[in-house]
């Protein structure tokens, strides 16, 4: 080796080093984006996802009919740096079977600056108090008049909400229906 050499090959790792260093640093929130976790650079632990405080169940004879929209209180648990360790949010929704058999469940928090919405089974109801009169039954915000369409997936049908409801996953296990998480997103 010769000396020429050995001064660059010297040059090259002192001025790698700080390079590593960046990429070591972005590497921890780049990881942390990608898999988040209550520890940095903890890859194996349990992820800090949201995840349900207690099971919400109901069952088939609770719908007896099309239509039958049941409110309930979903509570959420979210890791937290608190001495708790956690916070448990209320999240209001309501289940609701469709003509087909189907149920369906959604938050109640409107997207469009949250307020809770309402269950409006009457057309002509919702003509009176919302401004706008539906084929069937809607969701319909009291706040700014925003109505939703549960019989195409809570689709906007007037107001000025930016998106459909969120909505809850369901499990379905013979005659029981169990609600199991949140669509994840905020209010806006």
């Amino acid at each position: 080796m010769t000396e020429g050499t050995s001064r660059r090959l010297i040059l090259k790792t002192v001025a790698a080093i700080p390079l590593a260093l960046t990429f070591g640093l972005v590497a921890s929130p780049l990881l942390r984006f990608l898999r988040p976790t209550i520890k940095p650079l903890d890859l194996f632990g349990p992820s800090d996802q949201p995840k349900p405080k207690k099971d919400v169940n109901f069952k088939n004879s609770d719908f007896p009919e099309a239509w039958t929209c049941i409110p309930f209180m979903f509570e959420q648990t979210y890791k937290e740096y608190n001495p708790e360790g956690q916070e448990v949010r209320k999240i209001p929704g309501y289940i609701v079977s469709l003509p087909n058999g189907e149920k369906v469940a959604y938050s109640r928090i409107c997207p469009h600056l949250g307020c809770v919405f309402n269950f409006v089974k009457d057309p002509e109801e919702c003509a009176k108090g919302y401004n706008y009169k539906p084929t069937g039954p809607v969701f319909a915000c009291p706040c700014h008049l925003s109505v939703y369409d549960i019989a195409q997936g809570g689709k906007v049908v007037s107001g000025p909400a930016p998106r459909p409801p969120r909505r809850f996953d369901l499990k379905k296990d013979g005659d029981n229906i169990a609600v199991l998480s949140l669509e994840a997103g905020g209010i806006a």
